[in-house]
Order: structure tokens, then C-alpha cells, then sequence
């Protein structure tokens, strides 16, 4: 959970006019008309200009009329102990008591307001109605619209699933994919907001993710992969009405599926499914087709059988059904023993 304590401002800053909103996990329809609205109940507003945001955060500058107006707007703020939005005093481009998560795209977005009216917008508004918006409110261009910037690119340990969606799913159901790639360190998925986040413990894994999994189709996703801070994570954990219990989870080594020791070998997704951790009596053409089939069309099954290891490959119909068999299946039982399911380079 964010902390948040008053810092030992310079005597400047008790004069300053400029304050630095931060809001975690915005609406995507705010706009400066709507944060002119909100400021003006605690004083006049001269300008109010988004500087930057991202699907993790929005910051926004506000002008206020005088220091009394600004002073009167950080207390109000800062008296809601709201892990949502943060409000910092601005002078000289330096950020006094803000933060930031991940990359933004630079947005020019300034709207001026008069002092005749004022305006009694909640910040409840803000921060519980995702889909309200005043009257006044103007849908931002498409030129404007939230997209990941492909320029200078800088990898980091933790991935961000723009997109993700579909019934029933959590943490583990994506952690079921994405633990392919890597050990993960930790989960969050912000249904939300459609996103997940996810934490591997080197930044090589991370960046396969990157390269391999970009507009795949998940459940009812087509996910786009970008780049996330590293303390994204940890920046979320606490504002638990953004997500369910089962939308986070923590990785360990009980749970990792490589040997740290040992070199790992990373594989893309495929349509066809490495089955291993079988009984004898359940690594059989049959048995196989009878249990993926209640997921969807099975192409194909080979049976892998030796001495002392039983494993089967399945090929399903697309490669959208194979990661949600995959996602749904993994380590689940079969006859007793856990399953484990993971991609190959096989072809059947």
C-alpha cells in the first residue's frame, strides 16, 4: 500500500501555486475540463495540463489562482488518505512527494478556467465511477488515446498484458501461461482496468515474453505486451478494490517450473501441448482425447511413453484454444497425479 508523509518543503514551496496530481489506475475519460471541475472547489483554477499517462497512472499540473488556493487544494487532498490520487506541490520542474510507474506517452492536453463558476465534482467521481464524466467532458482524440510508445524501448523484469480479459479469469490461470517463460516473482491483475502485470525474476525472461506473445489471443484478449516498472507491483498491492484476493499472486520455489541451477530453455506458444506427470493407465490416446475434448476440438495425440515416464502430445484445433486448455488444466489432476502442461517444438 502507498504510504504517504508531508516532506520537509522548502519555504518556497508554501508559496507556490503549481500543485502535481498523480492518480493510480485513471479512468481513461478524464480530461483537464474535469480536473478544472474538481480543483475549482477549492479555489480558483488558472490551467490545468495533463502532463503524461499511462494504464497505471495519469499525471495532471494544476495552476491554482494563488498559494492560499493551492495550499487549501493539497490539504483537502491530502486529508482523504486516498491511495488513488496524490497531490504534491510543483515549482521549477521539480516533484515535490510524487511518483511514477512505468512509461507514458507525452500528452499536450491544457484546458484554462474562468472564475465565475464553480464547480462541486466529487473525487468519489474520480476515483469509483470509472465510466462517469461531466457534462462538459470531451472524449479525448484517437492521436491522444493511451498507446504504448514503441520509441527507446527499455526492458525491465515485469511485463504489462494490456487487454487482458475473459470469465473466471485470476492470477493463477495467467501464471499457468506466462510460468513457461520464466520464474515469476509475482501476479497482479487489474480486471478493472483489463490488465495484468507480471514479475519474472531475470529481465531475459521478461523480454522473451516481449518478443513472443505479442497479439496472441487469450480467453477474450488479444494482448499487447509492453514494459512496466519494476515496483508496478508493488504500487498496486494494498488498493484491493482494484482486485480480487486470487488476482495477485506470489511465486516460490515450490511453484517455479525451472530449476534455477539448471540452463532453461524457453519456448514460444504452440498449438501443440507437452503432457507429462501421467499415471501409466492416463497416458493414452483415449484418455487424452477424452479430457482436452471437453475444452474444445483435439487435432491430434501422440502417445510418449518409455520405462518409467508417461507423456502425451496434443495438438489443439487453434493456438487460442491450446493456451486456454493450458491455462485451465495445468497441474490439475489426472488419476491422482498433477499434470503438467507446457509448450513444445514438437509437431505431431
Amino acid at each position: 500500500m502507498f504510504s504517504y508523509s508531508s516532506p520537509n518543503l522548502p519555504e518556497t514551496l508554501h508559496n507556490s501555486h503549481f500543485l502535481l496530481l498523480t492518480l493510480t489506475a485513471p479512468p481513461s475519460n478524464l480530461n483537464p475540463e474535469y480536473f478544472s471541475q474538481l480543483m475549482n472547489q477549492y479555489g480558483p483554477v488558472l490551467q490545468v495540463k495533463i502532463l503524461n499517462r499511462s494504464l497505471m497512472e495519469c499525471r495532471v499540473l494544476v495552476e491554482m489562482a494563488n498559494p492560499e488556493a493551492a495550499k487549501n487544494a493539497k490539504k483537502a487532498l491530502d486529508q482523504l488518505s486516498s491511495n488513488f490520487i496524490k497531490c504534491s506541490y510543483y515549482l521549477d520542474d521539480k516533484l515535490h512527494g510524487s511518483f511514477t510507474i512505468g512509461s507514458y506517452e507525452t500528452i499536450e492536453d491544457t484546458t484554462s478556467s474562468t472564475f465565475k463558476n464553480r464547480h462541486s465534482t466529487s473525487l468519489n467521481e474520480i476515483i469509483n465511477d470509472a465510466d462517469s464524466k461531466p457534462q462538459s467532458a470531451t472524449v479525448l482524440p484517437v492521436s491522444q488515446n493511451l498507446i504504448p510508445s514503441s520509441k527507446n524501448i527499455q526492458s525491465t523484469k515485469t511485463v504489462c498484458l494490456n487487454g487482458i480479459q475473459g470469465k473466471d479469469l485470476d492470477a493463477l490461470k495467467i501464471y499457468n501461461i506466462f510460468s513457461n517463460f520464466g520464474n515469476i516473482d509475482k501476479i497482479i491483475l487489474i480486471n478493472l482496468k483489463n490488465f495484468a502485470l507480471v514479475k519474472y525474476l531475470k529481465e531475459d525472461q521478461a523480454y522473451f515474453v516481449y518478443q513472443n506473445c505479442q497479439n496472441i489471443q487469450f480467453f477474450e484478449s488479444n494482448l499487447q505486451i509492453t514494459f512496466a516498472a519494476d515496483d508496478s507491483i508493488d504500487k498496486l498491492v494494498g488498493l484491493d478494490t482494484l482486485y480480487r484476493e486470487q488476482d495477485y499472486y506470489i511465486g516460490s520455489e515450490d511453484t517455479d517450473r525451472f530449476n534455477a541451477n539448471n540452463k532453461m530453455i524457453l519456448l514460444p506458444p504452440s498449438q501443440v501441448l507437452h503432457i507429462s506427470n501421467l499415471k501409466k493407465v492416463s497416458s493414452n490416446a483415449e484418455t487424452m482425447w477424452d479430457i482436452f475434448s471437453e475444452y474444445g476440438v483435439v487435432e491430434a495425440v501422440k502417445v510418449l511413453n518409455s520405462q518409467f515416464k508417461f507423456m502425451c502430445l496434443v495438438k489443439m484445433e487453434s493456438l487460442k484454444l491450446a493456451l486456454e486448455v493450458m491455462a485451465l488444466m495445468h497441474n490439475e489432476e489426472v488419476d491422482g497425479r498433477n499434470i503438467q502442461i507446457s509448450f513444445t517444438k514438437a509437431k505431431i
